[in-house]
């Protein structure tokens, strides 16, 4: 068995040395297409603001083409808010769900705990702790 330990450690190095290099050319080829991309957007807003000028004067169609982009700037931000806001309004309800199983499951180990009075003040100091740092957390939360 301690003769196969080396070959497996050869192994290995020699799958993660892979790995790693096309892991490195994949970012490499991946940022040069983005470059790229990012090189053809700024060739298009170019040729657009040509394209306006032969209609408008010079001034006026750079004005258009930076307002046009000011306005799909501004569409995703829109968009960006209107997805977090949903997403802050599912995990409050995903909270309260959370909240509310606590609880019942709490409720439901009080009769068990009962039978001695300490395991049920414990009980019930640990639920008010709870409620009292659930609430402390959507006071301070970010809105």
């Amino acid at each position: 068995m301690l003769r196969l330990a080396p070959l497996l450690a050869s192994l290995l190095t020699r799958d993660l040395g892979a790995a790693l290099r096309r892991l490195r050319r994949s970012a490499l080829v991946w940022a040069l297409a983005g470059l790229f991309a990012l090189a053809a957007y700024a060739a298009g807003l170019i040729a657009a603001g040509l394209a306006l000028a032969t209609v408008m004067t010079p001034a006026a169609a750079a004005l258009a083409v930076g307002l046009s982009q000011l306005l799909l700037a501004a569409l995703a931000l829109s968009w960006l808010a209107l997805v977090n806001a949903r997403e802050r309004r599912r995990q409050r309800h995903d909270d309260g769900h959370r909240t509310l199983a606590t609880t019942a499951a709490l409720a439901a180990a009080l009769p068990l705990l009962g039978s001695r009075k300490g395991l049920a003040l414990a009980a019930l100091g640990g639920l008010a702790l709870l409620l009292a740092a659930r609430r402390a957390a959507e006071g301070s939360g970010p809105d």
